[in-house]
């Protein structure tokens, strides 16, 4: 198949997946576990799950203010849950330390009672199901406060992630700074395809759903914006072209306030110019997927896209991989493959050393601010 310039320039500090030496390919985009471990806001709200299947149900709950090697505090949320159908009787756990929360269930009798509430025959006590959910953590107390359980769901609500933010910057032809890229007012017919393709066009002003930020009262981050809801996630665009243009400005610095600070942004190339990783200089910008419209000529009524990403090191490996130079043809399966990538690629950033030590700070402030008020 045709062959077609590199889309990105190596450099150090990044690393690039999708590019190589070789023909083109079309890319199979139908892959089994696509969603496996893809954000799910519904089912991965921690704080819709606690107060769901915890909050006003007869539940334990344990606490401690710090673990062993710099651990930080540590919080562990248990209920018991009956039997249900083909689902057995089980402890359900949510367990709480700075690295992040852990769901756990284990099964009634794999939790081991001390031999004298056997001799007695009392059932397990609080710290035979913590020992049994979690054999690893450290001593922890066990707390009968009524103020708890709501303390804890405030802690989770903090921590809530409402939806998700992306950056979307069209590059012109012959264009490399990013000065360049955020000045353009317009753009070609092939990124307005691109951004339809990616969601609806919907109108800022009056906007109840996720809003990323932008003005949905007085229009200062303009008229219209791109918005999905995709696998029971919301998420909005900050488009460069539909963000207000300052004539004044030749950095158009309210412009880049929010895409630069977006943890993934998508770059639509509009000619053979490769993309340098260097370009957009942003500390919070971890991961880019640059995007290039193509037609075929065996083929020439359906549009193709080519597709490749760059990561900063310290990005963990992401998928669903992308194959060597692939072609992928615009339609719903791909759709759903990008989209896995997309969300994948701001999931693994949440680990890259910036971020990840971030994150960590705040919860265990957070933890700590919870232990330090119930020990």
């Amino acid at each position: 198949m045709a062959l077609f310039p590199p889309m990105i320039s190596p450099a150090v500090g990044y690393r690039i997946e999708g590019v190589g030496d070789g023909d083109f390919r079309i890319a199979r985009c139908e892959q089994e576990g696509l969603l496996d471990g893809v954000f799910n806001l519904e089912k991965d709200n921690d704080m819709i799950y606690y107060r769901e299947n915890f909050l006003d149900k007869a539940h334990l709950n344990f606490l401690c203010n710090e673990s062993p090697n710099g651990g930080g505090p540590v919080s562990v949320s248990v209920v018991k849950t009956e039997a249900q159908g083909q689902y057995s009787a089980h402890y359900t756990a949510v367990v709480r330390t700075m690295a992040g929360n852990t769901r756990i269930n284990v099964p009634l009798n794999a939790v081991k009672p001390s031999w004298w509430r056997k001799l007695f025959r009392t059932g397990p006590s609080g710290a035979d199901i913590v020992k049994s959910i979690a054999p690893n953590l450290p001593p922890l107390k066990q707390i009968e406060d009524d103020r708890l359980p709501a303390a804890i769901l405030n802690l989770e609500e903090k921590q809530t992630i409402r939806g998700f933010k992306f950056g979307v910057l069209y590059a012109a032809e012959n264009q490399t700074k990013e000065d360049e890229m955020f000045a353009n007012q317009h753009a070609s017919p092939e990124f307005e395809e691109f951004l339809d393709f990616l969601g609806d066009r919907v109108p800022l002003y009056g906007w109840s759903h996720f809003r990323a930020g932008l003005d949905v009262k007085t229009g200062t981050t303009g008229s219209h914006s791109i918005y999905q809801r995709w696998n029971d996630n919301e998420i909005m665009y900050h488009v460069s072209c539909m963000l207000p243009f300052n004539h004044k400005d030749k950095q158009q610095l309210e412009r880049k306030r929010h895409i630069g600070n977006d943890i993934v942004v998508i770059v639509f190339i509009d000619a053979d110019t490769p993309y340098r990783p260097t370009t957009i200089s942003s500390r919070q910008v971890h991961v880019v997927l640059v995007v290039k419209a193509v037609t075929l000529d065996s083929d020439p009524g359906q549009r193709y896209y080519r597709l490749a990403v760059v990561s900063k090191d310290g990005v963990p490996d992401f998928g669903p991989a992308l194959p060597v130079n692939g072609l992928y043809k615009k339609d719903e399966e791909f759709k759903n493959f990008f989209y896995a990538k997309l969300l994948n690629a701001e999931k693994a950033s949440y680990a890259a050393p910036i971020l990840g030590h971030k994150l960590t700070r705040t919860r265990n402030a957070l933890l700590k601010d919870v232990a330090d008020s119930f020990l």
